[in-house]
């Protein structure tokens, strides 16, 4: 199995990411030599969250549209976001050689403002891995 094994740091889980046009539309764009750059990021690792969020200013870099609204709910109730179709990529930046979790085709939500990451990761994607936490070693890895 492939692996990834980053730090606990006070934040918390924190990866590195790469956004990015799903698959399906990014890749004929590619293969004619057009296609927007992946944007880098920090995610977040959520598992109390069932649906990974993306902050809006990466959608809106990557012209992403949104394909629907739908309700998540918050500590504060329903709350209306809209859902983007994206790919996502958890690596590590620091070595690219290493493998690359990847989501060809992910729905994504739209991520509240004022949160200090670019993307939560949630168990959509968490439940398609091995996370192991080493608490007392101070690391986390996910196998995939």
């Amino acid at each position: 199995m492939a692996q990834l094994a980053f730090p606990i740091v006070p934040a918390g889980l924190v990866v590195d990411v790469f956004v990015n046009l799903e698959a399906p539309v990014l890749m004929p764009l590619r293969s004619r030599g057009a296609g927007p750059s992946p944007v880098q990021g920090s995610g977040l690792l959520d598992t109390g969250s069932d649906i990974t969020a993306v902050s809006l200013p990466i959608l809106q870099q990557l012209g992403i549209p949104a394909i629907r609204q739908a309700a998540t709910q918050s500590i504060s109730g329903s709350v209306p976001v809209n859902l983007y179709r994206i790919s996502l990529h958890i690596l590590d930046v620091q070595k690219l050689s290493l493998p690359w979790l990847s989501q060809a085709s992910l729905v994504v939500m739209e991520l509240a403002p004022a949160f200090p990451f670019d993307v939560l990761i949630g168990l959509d994607i968490l439940l398609t891995c091995k996370l192991h936490l080493d608490g007392p070693a101070g690391r986390f890895t996910l196998e995939f």
